[in-house]
């Protein structure tokens, strides 16, 4: 077999043993299954010959994709063609040695491979099948095109996202997907313990990206449903709790500031030298501070805008103020308790040497979690790897390459030379 491929290190982390195949492309799909790899899962990502997507985007380092790095790190990768019989007759197979399955296709596509949730519990009935899709498996819209752009604008987060006078605001990162990947790994975890309590049969899971999102806003709804109030942008304001919002500083920096709880507002009114407002009765609550917002908003701003960012936070900390830094991301590579707590771990990596990456969230003692290796750079690298463990023979895996349902790169060595 090919020389440069790799056996990827055994996995670490709480997850160890949980097999999780990994179908789709762009984000949702794959941040879920980088989450469960992050914790230990044996997670094997299938992509097309031609590559996944996700290689061709984001910032590059010879033709190689940073984002690539991130999204794909701790998994094994192989590539085949899933629309020939012989590729999905390889799933199917991989499909019955696995504990879940994580797919974010349009649905019906699933279905059109003879993958439908029916059928795979017939070759395994303890699968978890996880759909992730635009706007979920059922419904008027269910078969639209969904990505996590139109899932921000359709949850109503835009809407709220931005300047009172400026536009719906996206961000800048695909949070839409983040958020349903996270609600994918919590439901397939829940789905796993049910599995362990009910026979080991599996189940199924409808997520769609906007309402994971949707669920992160709070009382929007219920404030609408029972007074009409349309939740509207306020910038960096927030309607139920003032002083909330960041601030310039005298040396161009700024300070995000928090008082959701009345006493978190009097230690800042105290730190500004204002402690005469802790002893009117017109500033101690936040209903009352929101009748005067402009005012108490202006002279938390005046205060931060007189002083550098550090004379600031100083301040503030003898105070006990819930204010921090707003980082940009060389600050926060350099600040001295991300250093301390390794948020960033060094990876070495072949294609693109060593380089800093966010490390395993969450963390655990008895069985943390590693970051073994970045995005593979070679497309399929571990195809032949798991066709062995399937039981296929250098032969019939060089004939498939050939036949193209896998890269020709996965063909027997001396075939191909």
């Amino acid at each position: 077999m090919m020389t440069d491929t790799e056996t990827a290190p055994q996995a670490e982390g709480p997850l160890k043993g949980l097999r999780v195949i990994e179908i789709g492309m762009l984000f949702a799909g794959p941040l879920a299954g980088t989450t469960l790899a992050d914790m230990g899962a044996d997670v094997i990502k299938i992509e097309h010959p031609s590559g996944d997507e996700v290689r061709k985007l984001g910032e590059k380092i010879d033709g190689h994709s940073l984002w690539w790095s991130v999204t794909s790190r701790n998994k094994r990768v192989v590539a085949l063609d899933m629309k020939s019989p012989e590729g999905r007759d390889i799933v199917f197979k991989l499909l019955e040695t696995a504990d879940v399955l994580i797919e974010n296709f349009r649905p019906c596509r699933m279905a059109e491979w003879g993958m439908d949730y029916a059928s795979l519990r017939k070759i395994n009935p303890g699968l978890v099948l996880a759909h992730i899709s635009g706007y979920g498996q059922s419904g008027l819209y269910s078969k639209r095109p969904g990505l996590g752009t139109l899932a921000e604008a359709f949850s109503g987060y835009a809407h709220v996202t931005g300047l009172e006078d400026g536009p719906p605001t996206l961000p800048s990162y695909p949070l839409a997907d983040s958020v349903a990947a996270i609600t994918a790994v919590y439901s397939i975890l829940a789905a796993i313990y049910a599995r362990g309590r009910n026979g080991g049969i599996g189940d199924e899971v409808d997520i769609s990206l906007y309402e994971p999102l949707l669920s992160l806003t709070g009382p929007m709804v219920i404030n609408y449903t029972k007074t009409g109030a349309i939740a509207k942008r306020a910038g960096n304001r927030a309607r139920w709790s003032t002083p909330r919002n960041t601030y310039r500083t005298r040396d161009d920096r700024w300070i995000a500031v928090s008082s959701a709880a009345d006493s978190a507002a009097m230690r800042l009114f105290k730190a500004i030298g204002r402690e005469d407002l802790t002893r009117d009765p017109n500033w101690q609550t936040n209903p009352e501070r929101l009748k005067r917002l402009e005012e108490c908003d202006t002279l938390v701003a005046d205060w931060i805008a007189a002083r550098d960012q550090k004379e600031a936070l100083e301040q503030f900390e003898k105070f006990d103020v819930i204010a921090g830094p707003v980082y940009d991301v060389e600050q926060l590579v350099n600040d001295p308790h991300v250093q301390a707590r390794e948020t960033m771990v060094e990876v070495a990596d072949p294609k693109i040497g060593k380089t800093m990456v966010q490390d395993v969230v969450p963390r655990f003692t008895n069985a943390p979690g590693k970051m073994q290796w970045l995005g593979v750079d070679q497309i399929g690298q571990h195809t032949a790897d798991v066709m062995r463990e399937l039981g296929y023979s250098d032969e019939q895996i060089s004939k498939l390459a050939h036949q193209r349902v896998l890269p020709a790169r996965t063909a027997v060595a001396d075939e191909v030379e």
